[in-house]
């Protein structure tokens, strides 16, 4: 069974976790899936999340997991399909992106969001980003 969210897909051989990036499969030895355009930064940042519902604009107070220059993982309430067009505004800045997976942990409600960002976030976040460990 294969599916069309690009979120998991199962074959007869094995299970295969996928994204709008890359591909898992069970096999795959781990530092062939670890490469990084830039480090992941561990840190709880709050961010206003806002999207489009059709013609409605939704907001909502989200909190970081990690930040990158690329993206960023966050804790929502909503469960995000790929693809999804999103803001997100710590302060007066603001940068826009995508969703590339959503992953929600049914115990809690808290949905894992990942963003993919349109421009380099490294000023947008005010960190310093270098090669490291994960890194290309």
């Amino acid at each position: 069974m294969k599916y069309d969210n690009e979120s998991a897909g199962f074959s007869a051989a094995g299970i295969t976790v996928s994204d709008s990036r890359s591909s898992l499969s069970l096999g795959t030895r781990l530092s062939s899936i670890e490469k990084r355009r830039s480090a992941r930064i561990p840190i709880r940042r709050p961010v206003v999340l806002s999207w489009h519902e059709g013609e409605t604009e939704r907001v909502e107070t989200a909190f970081t997991t990690t930040i990158s220059r690329h993206g960023c993982a966050l804790h929502s309430r909503v469960f995000f399909q790929p693809g999804t067009r999103v803001r997100l505004e710590p302060a007066e800045k603001a940068m826009e992106g995508r969703v590339v997976h959503s992953l929600k942990d049914h115990s809690t409600g808290v949905v894992t969001v990942g963003v993919a960002f349109d421009h380099d976030a490294a000023e947008f976040w005010q960190a310093a980003f270098g090669i490291g460990p994960g890194s290309l």
